[in-house]
């Protein structure tokens, strides 16, 4: 994984057959994830979420941020009989990575194996992420009033155009001429919403098997996937300024004092069905007009964007 050589060269190092080396890499990358998944990717909870809101808070300026969501093409050798399933429009064959990456560049939550062919909205839907989300079935802390203010923000993740405008997912406004609040906003999601970019950039990177084509069964590259992502997380909190003991100090954190709600009641009672929700519309605009105030505002940022 590290070195990215062929099952081939290994074999003429260690003069075994290639589809042996096959085999242990395979078992080695299921023992990684089976023993480190419950240690990188702990159960998400209130707790947690608040955790990770703080951190945004903190390191990129977006409150109730608890996570950037975005999807990677992996790209990997065409299956037999597969037609066109697994070819995107990169014009590629791929399987599909959509990772929460947390403010620290670490997974949170991932889903491996979604069709290439499918759009990142589409794999959002059907994963089992996408649907609890929708459900509300996260376990995320009440809305709390946004500092400063009297507005009451849900917790959210920040995404990208591909993904539905919703009361828990914040993606930036649509058009070329936006007024300087929209484009300040547009500024603030796209800055907050980086470090997926940096997480997908570091994952490949650092395991050169991700520069080619994974020559392996569907099922195996998703495993090779899986153990990819539980090893930049271990090494992540091991690495630079991301200690150990920083770390423990982390999951042993309370979570941090918020004014919380009572509920999602009074922003989920004006949403209807195949539209963009109107509360969701309403979240979007008062954090957009949050970051003018004198509050939320970046002044390099405003600066940098406003006309």
């Amino acid at each position: 994984m590290a070195s990215g050589a062929s099952f081939q060269s290994i074999g003429y190092s260690f003069r075994v057959a290639h589809n042996t080396v096959g085999k242990i890499a395979h078992e080695t990358c299921l023992a990684l994830w089976n023993i480190l998944s419950p240690l990188c990717f702990p159960q998400p909870s209130k707790t947690l979420w608040a955790m990770k809101s703080e951190r945004f808070a903190t390191l990129w300026n977006f409150p109730c941020c608890v996570g950037a969501l975005d999807g990677k093409h992996v790209r990997i050798q065409c299956p037999s009989h597969a037609g066109s399933l697994f070819f995107n429009y990169k014009h590629f064959h791929s399987i599909q990575l959509q990772a929460v990456v947390d403010a620290d560049l670490m997974f949170i939550v991932i889903d491996v194996g979604e069709y290439g062919r499918n759009s990142d909205g589409a794999a959002f839907k059907t994963s089992d992420f996408g649907k609890a989300l929708m459900n509300k079935e996260l376990d995320l802390p009440n809305p709390s009033l946004i500092l400063g203010t009297d507005e009451e923000m849900p917790y959210h993740f920040v995404a990208d155009e591909a993904y539905p405008l919703n009361l828990n997912i914040m993606r930036p406004f649509d058009g070329r001429n936006l007024n300087n609040t929209r484009r300040v906003f547009n500024q603030r999601l796209s800055r907050a919403r980086k470090v997926v970019e940096c997480a997908f950039g570091i994952l490949s990177r650092k395991w050169e098997i991700f520069q080619r084509p994974l020559r392996v069964q569907v099922d195996n590259a998703e495993t090779i996937v899986k153990a990819a992502c539980a090893l930049h997380n271990f090494v992540r909190a091991r690495d630079g300024e991301m200690r150990p003991e920083t770390s423990t100090e982390m999951d042993t954190m309370e979570a941090p004092s918020l004014r919380q709600s009572a509920g999602l009641v009074n922003w989920e009672k004006n949403n209807t069905p195949g539209r963009r929700p109107v509360d969701a519309i309403k979240a979007r605009n008062a954090l957009a007009e949050f970051f003018m105030l004198e509050g939320g505002r970046l002044q390099w940022i405003n600066d940098l964007v406003c006309v």
